[in-house]
């Protein structure tokens, strides 16, 4: 354990941390109303400011892959003389562009 990275049990937080390496830090200037709303939401969800910005920035790149996936649906069916079609295959297949 070491000061500027801590491990194991992080005072007042009743549970254990998780041995994660965070590679990079930034810095970002959000609205007042924002950070007062972000600060609310993850006290609610015994959540951390960075924690809650991380997963927004997961979910944000998550729908924009979402919107590269294009779905095709195949329909084979047959015909029968009676001129009846009958729907013997029917699949959606996606496919990321």
């Amino acid at each position: 354990m070491t000061i500027d990275r801590p491990q194991g049990l992080i005072e007042g937080s009743g549970r254990r941390g998780e041995n994660r390496r965070l590679d990079q830090m930034i810095s970002a200037r959000l609205d007042p109303i924002l950070v007062a709303a972000l600060k609310d939401y993850a006290a609610k969800h015994g959540a951390s400011m960075s924690d809650v910005l991380r997963e927004a920035a997961l979910l944000l790149l998550e729908r924009e892959e979402a919107q590269k996936v294009i779905t095709f649906r195949v329909s084979v069916t047959n015909e029968h003389r009676a001129g009846i079609a009958r729907e013997s295959f029917n699949k959606e297949i996606s496919v990321a562009v």
